[in-house]
This record gives structure tokens, C-alpha cells and sequence, in this order.
């Protein structure tokens, strides 16, 4: 008897150990790959061509530099002095970007997508289009969202937008965030470990923005000068998967 309850604990021990060692390889494997860095980095360490980037890893750059990630046919490159934390999603991934700006490249296909959160702003690429545009943090309260090709969906609180293509809008956040831990964005404890701070209207004004007035929208639309539309052309060149027709 005690011979058969000792070999049915070794039994559930083994399919027990199985089971983290199946669920470590899949939190562990590889979401993307680095291409082309420049003064970047994964954690505290240098990125180098060819690196590989893991769900979760956090990403930055100094000033002047950049880090081109290719995750799939989908794209994301941080610009100088910005850093993120990225992470798998079903759809492919989310960037949660802490500070700076990212310019983001998808291909077209339902199944591949990437979205950004930067502060409470959520940024969706329109899924059934070849899509690429950018995301800056001003501030913690101010977050810019230009559609440079294709379209993008975006909310903040209640409210959504459609930017187009050509367009960009400031966005004015209704939290900034402070983290004691850092989680995913679709993970269902995200919201557990952060704390929001309301984008009160005397920090605005300090920051140069007017307060937002009950009612007004949270959207204020930029014109696109020739200089940001040129710099553009560039930067999809790289974006752009080698896979890519």
C-alpha cells in the first residue's frame, strides 16, 4: 500500500515538473530578434546584431541611438533616448513604452499586429492594412500619435479616435503611471501592481498645456510638417521586413 502511494506522489511529482518545465520554455521563448542597434540595450546589457528579445525584456537607448526589433513580419524601433518593456500578446505583441518614442511597422494581416500603451493611452494599428507610424511620451500626461501609412486606433478612458493617415494628434493621458511591478498590459493582474496619478490641470499648465475644460476632447490635432513626412521615408525603409513583397 504504501509502495503504491509513494509511486502515485513520484507520478504526480514528475507530470508536476513537466508542467513548469513546459510553462518556463514557453514565458522563455523567443519573441523577436535586434537589427541594426545603436547605442541601445536589452536590461543592462549592450544589444548586439542578431540578439535574441524575450517576452518581458525591457529595452532602451541612449541619445542618438536606436534599437530595431523584427518580431514575425512586425516591426518596432526605438528612438534615442526611449525605453520600453515588451511583451507577447495572441496577436503578436505589446510595447509599453516608458519613455521616448517608437515607430511601429505592420504588415497587413489580422494576425499580426502590435500595440502600444504609453501613460493610460492605448494605440491599436488598423489590423487589415500594412500600417506604420510613431508614438512619443511629451510628458507623463501628453502622448503624441502620428499615422504616417495606414491607420491607427486610439483610446484614452472613454474616449477613441481614428487617426489617419498623414495625421497625428496629442493626446492628453487622464493618469500618469507609476509601477511597483512590471506586467504585461493584457495580463489580468496589470493593474494590480501600478498606481495612476490624475494628469491634474495645474501639471498641465505647469508643462505648457492648457487644462482640459469638462467635455473638451482629449484629442488636438497636429499638422505634419515636410520635415517630419521626409525623415518618415527613411525610417519605413528599415522598418520594413526583409519577408516583405
Amino acid at each position: 500500500m504504501n509502495h503504491l502511494r509513494s509511486s502515485s506522489i513520484l507520478t504526480f511529482l514528475c507530470a508536476l515538473g513537466f508542467a513548469l518545465t513546459a510553462s518556463a520554455q514557453t514565458a522563455n521563448a523567443p519573441l523577436g530578434v535586434v537589427v541594426s542597434p545603436v547605442s541601445a540595450y536589452i536590461g543592462n546589457s549592450d544589444a548586439s546584431e542578431g540578439a535574441t528579445v524575450y517576452s518581458g525584456d525591457y529595452l532602451s537607448t541612449r541619445d542618438g541611438g536606436s534599437l530595431l526589433v523584427r518580431i514575425g513580419t512586425l516591426s518596432v524601433q526605438l528612438q534615442g533616448s526611449s525605453s520600453a518593456h515588451i511583451y507577447r500578446a495572441p496577436y503578436g505583441a505589446v510595447l509599453e513604452l516608458n519613455s521616448g518614442t517608437v515607430v511601429y511597422s505592420t504588415p497587413g494581416n489580422p494576425a499580426q499586429n502590435v500595440i502600444i500603451v504609453a501613460s493610460d493611452v492605448r494605440v491599436t494599428p488598423v489590423a487589415d492594412r500594412p500600417d506604420y507610424g510613431r508614438v512619443s511620451i511629451d510628458d507623463p500626461c501628453n502622448v503624441t500619435v502620428q499615422a504616417e501609412r495606414g491607420q491607427a486606433n486610439v483610446r484614452v478612458g472613454y474616449e477613441s479616435r481614428l487617426v489617419e493617415e498623414g495625421k497625428a494628434y496629442r493626446v492628453r493621458a487622464e493618469n500618469s503611471i507609476s509601477y511597483s511591478k512590471y506586467l504585461s498590459p493584457e495580463d489580468a493582474d496589470y493593474h494590480k501592481y501600478h498606481q495612476h496619478k490624475p494628469c491634474a490641470a495645474a501639471y498641465q499648465t505647469a508643462k505648457g498645456h492648457p487644462p482640459i475644460a469638462g467635455g473638451t476632447s482629449r484629442f488636438l490635432y497636429l499638422a505634419i510638417g515636410a520635415t517630419a513626412a521626409a525623415t518618415a521615408i527613411p525610417i519605413a525603409k528599415a522598418l520594413e521586413s526583409p519577408n516583405r513583397p
